[in-house]
């Protein structure tokens, strides 16, 4: 019996259960019909129980692992020595100009500003990296303002500013890590102690930061003490420039390299570069319902095989049993026409031809190439 059916077998001890439990000790002489005293006399207790049973099956469920939920799985956490991911800040580059388009300076740290819309985001000048230019940190936390670019007005008054535009978002937030992922990270039976510079240490060693959404490692890559780290942003795409000098920082100052002066022991050499991004263009044959066309379907087929994309590099970080160490992931066409297929007013399509091959697309990881699928161009014939 697992946790979740003992949690479901005490919580279905009712009061029905109880009560029929009690009257079975009063005899059969006593009226032990609803309303007579006994049963009103027993009822409180009994009502007692039930709600006590109840308590009981949500222990047995927030004491486990496997079926443990929110502040409860957390607790779990620490005693494996990790913790929940949380949530963090979208960061984005700005540009400050004039009436006359030439960059304002005057912009200072801990300005404010807002996105335009009903429910603006907030946000806060955290730096100023050029002339007329710099990093904004949203207030709020999550992937909500990821996705946002274009012109923001200014919150503290600035009468040189006429114009303020996120150009780029170089390190993209992500939202709390679920339930769900938490726990498959704590039952993950690859999971193993993270110690004196091993590969599960510097995987440590990126969770710590927050603007990092997965990583991959390369130990002994260029020899022995060197390490390469390859990264990813929270929106799962390769990591900018801003962010691998940041992580760089972080694990091995590139002034004292392998000296130990950042997370990584003393004596190791630290790379950290970004994944090369492989485009992956898709063409197929599709049959639509003779009611619509494949310029109605187009958006939703893409949103589908962008999706598809997106789950993938989720598995990007993931290493492959198969080989012992080391990473694998494959782009199936056959799931892709799954994703096609589901679309509404699709009712066939052909196998699809990816990068103009009849054949799935197999990415390449090795110590000097570390490839991550994006989605291409989508070509539907009709």
């Amino acid at each position: 019996m697992n946790p979740e059916e003992l949690a479901n077998q005490i919580g279905s001890q009712n009061f029905d259960y109880f009560m029929d439990k009690v009257m079975a000790e009063v005899p059969d002489t006593i009226d032990k019909r609803e309303g007579a005293i006994i049963y009103d006399a027993l009822a409180p207790a009994v009502t007692a129980l039930a709600e006590q049973s109840l308590s009981i099956g949500t222990v047995v469920r927030q004491v486990y692992t496997t079926t443990a939920t929110g502040e409860f799985l957390d607790y779990r956490a620490v005693e494996q020595g990790t913790s929940r991911q949380t949530a963090t800040a979208t960061q984005a580059s700005v540009t400050f100009t004039d009436a006359d388009g030439n960059s304002v300076t005057s912009v200072q740290v801990g300005d404010r500003f807002a996105s335009l819309g009903d429910e603006p985001i907030f946000y806060s000048v955290t730096a100023i990296t050029g002339p007329g230019a710099g990093t904004l940190t949203a207030e709020i936390a999550g992937i909500g303002p990821n996705s946002y670019r274009g012109q923001i007005l200014p919150i503290t008054p600035n009468d040189s500013l006429s114009w303020a535009e996120i150009i780029d978002v170089p390190v993209p937030a992500r939202d709390a890590e679920t339930d769900d992922h938490l726990r498959e990270r704590l039952l993950s039976p690859d999971t193993y102690n993270a110690y004196g510079g091993n590969v599960a240490d510097y995987l440590t060693m990126l969770a710590k930061i927050e603007e990092v959404g997965a990583g991959q490692i390369y130990p002994a890559w260029a020899g022995g003490s060197t390490v390469k780290v390859v990264i990813l942003n929270n929106d799962l795409r390769a990591a900018s420039d801003t962010l691998l000098k940041a992580v760089k920082a972080e694990l091995d100052p590139e002034e004292a390299t392998g000296q130990g002066y950042g997370l990584a022991p003393i004596g190791h050499q630290v790379t950290v570069a970004a994944p090369t991004e492989l485009n992956i263009d898709v063409t197929t044959n599709v049959e639509v319902n003779p009611q619509i066309t494949l310029v109605t379907v187009q958006s939703q087929i893409e949103s589908g095989i962008a999706d598809y994309f997106q789950k993938r590099r989720k598995d990007w970080d993931n290493v492959d049993k198969t080989l012992g160490r080391g990473y694998k992931l494959t782009i199936y066409r056959a799931q892709i026409l799954s994703e096609i297929l589901k679309v509404d007013g699709v009712v066939n399509a052909s196998m699809p031809v990816l990068n103009g091959a009849e054949s799935d697309v197999d990415l390449v990881f090795n110590n000097e190439t570390s490839q991550l699928p994006i989605m291409g161009t989508v070509k539907l014939d009709g």
